[in-house]
């Protein structure tokens, strides 16, 4: 369950989301830092659905729509591979992109497990709007109720743009990690939706939650709730 950690009114109790990624950009390119994932989320679900295979050519990225191919250069070694964007991340602080352990070999990254690369978006599988509609419409049943949060949490994110939070929310569900909250906050300005794991009675016991999470690939910290 998705529940609200706000001091908005909460008028509705469930809501349908309908989502239509933006179209791919061609032309974009991005320069960073890339990583790879591998053996450990083998056979588990992407953002998308799919279930993960190591082997295949696919990645990971925050921005750019599921479905769209990219060309990845290692612009250490000049090698390069095309992937197809499958998943949400990456959720390290630095990197633009995870590959799939496929890819990273390709591109002779195993070695050093990162590598600085420029991303360049090809396209999405050149099919027409009408062509691939089906694929392009994403629908979300998310249930709601305002919560009072109380001790200890665990802030594993931070969006901006709801469809990225309704995406990895979608991702967590995947991994079957619970008791996940919906802050929503004014930074700078700006409404900023953060994810908290909790409430715990005490500062140890969050941090074992974070613990339990990171074997799952979630990284984050644990707070105070005031």
């Amino acid at each position: 369950m998705i529940r609200l950690s706000t001091a908005l009114p909460l008028a509705v109790a469930a809501l349908l989301f309908s989502i239509h990624p933006l179209a791919a950009q061609d032309g974009f390119s991005q320069t960073g830092r890339a990583s790879y994932y591998g053996k450990k989320f083998h056979g588990r679900k992407t953002a998308n659905g799919e279930r993960f295979n190591m082997w295949a050519m696919t990645a990971a990225h925050k921005t750019i729509p599921f479905g769209t191919k990219v060309r990845v250069t290692n612009l250490d070694n000049g090698k390069s591979i095309d992937v197809r964007i499958n998943d949400y991340g990456p959720f390290r602080k630095g990197r633009i992109i995870d590959l799939s352990r496929g890819a990273a070999a390709k591109i002779d990254m195993i070695k050093s497990g990162t590598a600085r690369v420029k991303v360049e978006v090809l396209g999405d599988d050149g099919k027409a709007d009408h062509e691939k509609s089906k694929g392009n419409v994403e629908y979300y049943a998310v249930s709601m109720k305002r919560e009072k949060l109380r001790g200890w949490g665990v802030q594993i994110a931070s969006f901006e743009k709801m469809e990225n939070l309704i995406r990895y929310l979608d991702r967590l569900r995947a991994r079957d990690i619970d008791n996940v909250f919906v802050q929503m906050a004014t930074v700078k300005g700006r409404l900023v939706h953060r994810l908290v794991v909790g409430a715990y009675d005490s500062e140890a016991s969050a941090r074992w939650k974070l613990k339990t999470m990171k074997e799952q690939g979630v990284d984050g910290f644990v707070f105070r709730i005031p």
